[in-house]
């Protein structure tokens, strides 16, 4: 019981910072935000007993680490994306948990692929999909900060995403 409450606790605190890294309009500072974010998030699931969630979110991290010093021009952005990926199934097929682990693989190796794009408003425009995958998982693993912090997400993607639309 006492794990469960730490979990529930650090992804509430997951939760907060994602909401506020959808806000911020540069790459580089979204990527610092979502990397504190996501430690947060992993570390909770450890505690909930989710273990391919939380050694995905640990390989999310070193995604992050890896984007933030990339060049965003850079060609190599994409094969990067694919490496990401490739290693993301690797850990999901490795500790598997379930088909619920499905859910997430997906949902990561995606968002991987968004964010290789350099460009936060794509990133944005992916999350309803993304967070509903991981929204999904959530549920299954009785995640309620989990949960919570998949809706603020897709909320919060969708005020950025109207914040920041190019005025036409």
């Amino acid at each position: 019981m006492e794990n469960e409450i730490i979990g529930q606790t650090l992804s509430v605190i997951a939760m907060a910072l994602m909401f506020i890294s959808y806000q911020v309009k540069d790459q580089k500072n979204l990527l610092i935000i979502q990397s504190i974010g996501t430690g947060f998030t992993a570390i909770s699931f450890l505690f909930l007993n989710a273990m391919s969630a939380f050694l995905l979110n640990i390989v999310c991290i070193i995604r992050n680490v890896i984007f933030y010093f990339q060049n965003d021009k850079s060609k190599y952005s994409r094969t990067i994306a694919v490496v990401l990926a490739i290693v993301m199934c690797s850990v999901g097929a490795l500790s598997w948990q379930g088909y619920h682990s499905l859910l997430i693989i997906i949902a990561l190796a995606l968002n991987t692929f968004f964010m290789s794009y350099g460009d936060p408003q794509l990133l944005r425009k992916s999350i309803p999909f993304t967070s509903t995958l991981t929204m999904t998982h959530n549920i299954i693993v009785l995640s309620i900060g989990g949960i919570c912090s998949e809706f603020f997400s897709i909320l919060s993607s969708i005020i950025g995403i109207i914040r920041y639309r190019k005025k036409q």
